[in-house]
Parts: structure tokens; C-alpha cells; sequence
């Protein structure tokens, strides 16, 4: 670049290269800058507010807004304490409790004095209780599944490639530009000349 500069001051570019070389911008509209790689985001202003929200969602709960209220709910679907859970199930408590006890009660009940207290109204409860332990169970699976499909979508969005690399080619300048251009002109005359001899 020092040749260059040189060279610039030699041309008559003195003035403009000695201001021009004082600044980046300057430098590189006479000398050219190097190729490079540049990341920008794919994101609007707008949208960025959207994508920090996702990351917060990702990360932990009470993020606030769609994506930290559903991260939440996924989050909860996972715990051992789940409410939404606990909503699901109680219908199917207060099923067994106000008529599957009862009916099974009744039928008992009507075979005599003695037979709510038999073996076989014992047994038949707690057949009763082992299948909604074990449809209460299921429903728990599935929705542990539900809430870590939920969560890792979430996190996998947040994953998500959101910048593109851009390929900057190297460029001459001013200078570069004007000694090429005078090595291909001298090329050409120097070609002219040998072929004319």
C-alpha cells in the first residue's frame, strides 16, 4: 500500500489520496479493500423483539408473551405438579368417586346383608382403582410427551439459522483500477508494436 500511496502523490492523486487515505472510507475507494465475509440478520426490527422473546422462552420460565406462555405450559406438562394435569384427571377422579364406587356399591348391596364387605366387593374396587390408575397414568404419559415435544420445538426454533453470510469480493480502488488499466493499455501497445515490426 505504501507503493501505492506512493505511486497515488507521483500521478497526481496527492491531495485527494492524502485526505482520502486519512479515513477507512477513503483508503478503500483508492486502495481497495480485501474479500470478506459479513453476517447479517434475516430479521426485521420489527421481528427481533419476537426472536429475543423465543430465546427468553427457551431458556426459562416467565418470558411472557406467546412463545414464554407456551414454553410455560410445556414446562408445566413436565412437572411432577402439573395443574393442567390435575385439570385432565379430575373429571375422571370424580367419576370413579360419584359412580363407579357407588354403582359397584348398589350392585354389591343387592346380593344381601354382608356383601359389601365381602372379598369380591373389595376385589371388584379395587379393579376399579387399578384401571383409572392406569388410564390416569397413560394420560400423564401422553401429555409428558406432549409437553417435551412442545419445549424442544420451541428450543429448536430458537436454533434456528435467523443470519446469512455474505461474500464480499476484494476490490481495486481507484489506484488498482488506474495501473491495470495502464498495464493493459502498455500490454496493448507493446503487442501493437511487436506485431507491427
Amino acid at each position: 500500500m505504501g507503493f501505492l500511496t506512493t505511486a497515488a502523490s507521483t500521478l497526481g492523486f496527492g491531495g485527494l489520496g492524502g485526505a482520502a487515505a486519512s479515513s477507512k472510507k477513503g483508503r478503500e475507494y483508492l486502495f481497495g479493500k480485501p474479500e470478506s465475509f459479513d453476517q447479517t440478520s434475516r430479521l426485521g426490527p420489527e421481528q427481533q423483539a419476537l426472536y429475543q422473546q423465543l430465546l427468553a422462552a427457551g431458556q426459562g420460565a416467565g418470558a411472557g408473551g406467546a412463545f414464554g406462555e407456551s414454553a410455560d405450559y410445556y414446562r408445566d406438562l413436565l412437572s411432577n405438579n402439573s395443574q393442567n394435569f390435575d385439570q385432565m384427571a379430575a373429571p375422571e377422579l370424580r367419576r370413579f368417586n360419584e359412580q363407579i364406587i357407588p354403582d359397584l356399591a348398589e350392585q354389591f348391596a343387592g346380593m344381601g346383608s354382608g356383601a359389601l364387605s365381602s372379598s369380591g366387593f373389595r376385589n371388584a374396587a379395587i379393579g376399579a382403582g387399578t384401571d383409572l390408575s392406569e388410564r390416569l397414568g397413560a394420560l400423564r404419559a401422553q401429555l409428558r410427551a406432549q409437553g417435551a415435544a412442545g419445549l424442544s420445538g420451541v428450543g429448536a426454533q430458537g436454533l434456528g439459522q435467523f443470519n446469512e453470510n455474505i461474500f464480499r469480493p476484494e476490490t481495486n480502488g481507484l489506484v488498482g483500477n488506474f495501473f491495470e488499466g495502464a498495464s493493459r493499455g502498455a500490454g496493448q501497445a507493446a503487442g501493437a508494436y511487436m506485431g507491427g515490426r
